[in-house]
């Protein structure tokens, strides 16, 4: 698995940075390995109007996340337990973008020691990052984006957030 040489930038609080998916927009889908080599789609959860009538549509909150990003980490736990409060409404798909230096293999030592309860979905060229994320040359982490059944971005969020559930409150009741 490759990486591109793409800049991870952690800023220190919350940045005022310039993403290139705003709220309100439709989200692109993406497809994604996870680490069993599954092939994952945003459309297999937030399906967007004109989906077949049979196909379960669900809120996705997606977690940005890198081995080496210290706030990465420090939020983690909220995203777990998000997971948890929400496991049949909301579903969490972590997109792990990969270290130059032996990242797939820091990715599964760390996921070896930290089993998570969702999908982790690796983003190898930076696809979806550059999509989602990117601004520049660089990508800023961490970054949550919470998107609704309809593939709609209800929110986003670039640096550590310091209470996930309550940033999300209002999105989850619809407001």
């Amino acid at each position: 698995i490759a990486n591109t040489s793409r800049q991870v930038r952690v800023p220190p609080a919350r940045p005022k940075v310039e993403l290139p998916l705003k709220v309100g927009q439709r989200a692109p889908d993406f497809s994604l390995r996870d680490r069993q080599s599954n092939l994952v789609r945003l459309s297999d959860y937030a399906c967007g109007p004109g989906a077949p009538a049979w196909k379960k549509k669900r809120q996705v909150l997606i977690d940005f996340f890198r081995t080496d990003c210290e706030p990465c980490r420090r939020e983690l736990p909220q995203v777990i337990e998000f997971q948890r409060r929400h496991q049949g409404r909301v579903q969490v798909l972590m997109i792990a973008l990969l270290e130059e230096e032996d990242g797939a293999g820091k990715l599964d030592r760390f996921l070896a020691a930290n089993p998570l309860p969702f999908p982790v979905l690796v983003d190898a060229y930076e696809t979806v990052a550059k999509k989602y994320i990117a601004s520049g040359e660089s990508v800023t982490l961490p970054a949550i984006f919470f998107i609704d059944e309809n593939s709609v971005v209800r929110a986003n969020f670039v640096g550590l957030e310091k209470d996930l559930e309550a940033s999300l409150s209002k999105v989850l009741a619809g407001k």
